[in-house]
């Protein structure tokens, strides 16, 4: 999510068909001193097969390692990538749960990876993904909740939500020429009416939003994970929605607690 009014966001298949681009670690992944895999140690991925983590050296800095892993048939963790250097928010992660809005942090905690969006669509992707232009907005304007965190493929005259509250998405050519969307503080039911999309549950317009994992920009984000382009664009195409793919994110010494 940017810093408002109107700041620039510095922001964040099948496993053969990507083994090359990612690198692919042939054997389960076990910690030093340890009998497990990090996702085996991590107490809120639930069914997941496929865990994207994020972890930083504490909770106050901006920089970040990003590694995957996946499920596999035989039901071990294989880790897929070896850690890509990341990016954060410029004043570090918090507990989602404590985030708010402005604040130049990312939000510490697992989240779902629901869906993608950018101004290129790389052959191969499995997420449901939108292809973005300049006509699309996501909005955090708290003065509008119904729309507070929801895309909208166009502004309507009408429209209650200001655009200085708001991201036009093609606004951030490098960023989000690929991005991924985390579940969170993401409205439920949301809806067509009067031309704009709105949502029955709004989310909590204190805690900010438009929490994505994004290609890197010039530097620490306003909140989101940013990684380079072409690894961000095969981890993108490496996500599959029928393994239920998940986000953890947290300093190193606590993200097995999260």
């Amino acid at each position: 999510m940017t810093r408002l009014p109107r700041l620039p966001l510095i922001v964040v298949g099948v496993v053969s068909t990507v083994a090359a681009s990612l690198a692919i670690v042939g054997t389960p992944g076990v910690a030093a001193g340890g009998s497990t895999t990090l996702p085996e140690r991590l107490t809120h991925i639930g069914d997941s097969r496929q865990v994207v983590v994020v972890t930083t050296r504490d909770w106050n800095t901006s920089y970040a390692k990003l590694q995957t892993w996946r499920k596999t048939t035989a039901g071990e963790w294989t880790r897929v990538v070896a850690p890509i250097p990341a990016r954060v928010g410029w004043n570090g992660v918090r507990r989602a749960a404590n985030r708010k809005q402005n604040t130049g942090t990312t939000p510490a905690g697992t989240f779902a990876l629901l869906s993608g969006f950018g101004l290129d669509k790389p052959s191969g992707v499995d997420l449901p993904y939108r292809r973005v232009d300049e006509n699309d907005w996501w909005p955090y304007d708290p003065t509008d909740p119904k729309t507070y965190n929801v895309l909208q493929p166009h502004r309507v005259k009408h429209a209650k939500w200001r655009t200085d509250w708001a991201e036009r998405l093609a606004s951030y050519r490098r960023q989000y020429r690929y991005a991924v969307v985390l579940d969170y503080n993401l409205p439920s039911g949301v809806t067509w009416r009067n031309g704009q999309r709105i949502a029955r549950v709004p989310a909590d317009t204190t805690a900010g939003g438009g929490i994505f994992l994004h290609v890197n920009g010039s530097g620490a984000t306003a909140g989101c994970i940013s990684i380079p382009r072409d690894q961000m664009r095969t981890v993108l195409k490496w996500l599959d929605p029928s393994l239920d793919p998940v986000i953890v994110i947290g300093p190193k010494d606590v993200i097995e607690k999260m």
